[in-house]
């Protein structure tokens, strides 16, 4: 068995020892200048039509989407929530 270079009882990864980069993440990567304005929550749809559904979001409001959240509601049922970014807003 080959030895392991350790570094605080965690595997030593070579490629990410020159830039810093090693450890959790503690903040979010989101783009910083996205001022999301508007919400649009789509009627509850059943799980096989989660796709469909998203599939149609993103075709309608493309780009300007900056978050999708899906939550499982009562009786199989997933109520989507789209929010968009602002008209005219930093694109990513």
């Amino acid at each position: 068995m080959q030895s392991t270079d350790r570094t605080d009882g965690s595997p030593r990864n070579e490629a990410c020892a020159n830039i810093g980069s090693c450890g959790t993440a503690q903040r979010s990567s989101a783009p910083e200048g996205i001022r999301p304005t508007a919400v649009r929550t789509l009627d509850p749809v059943p799980i096989y039509l989660v796709p469909q559904a998203l599939s149609a979001a993103i075709r309608r409001h493309g780009r300007s989407i900056v978050d999708i959240r899906a939550k499982l509601n009562g009786h199989n049922l997933f109520a989507i929530t789209i929010t968009l970014q602002e008209a005219g807003g930093n694109e990513y």
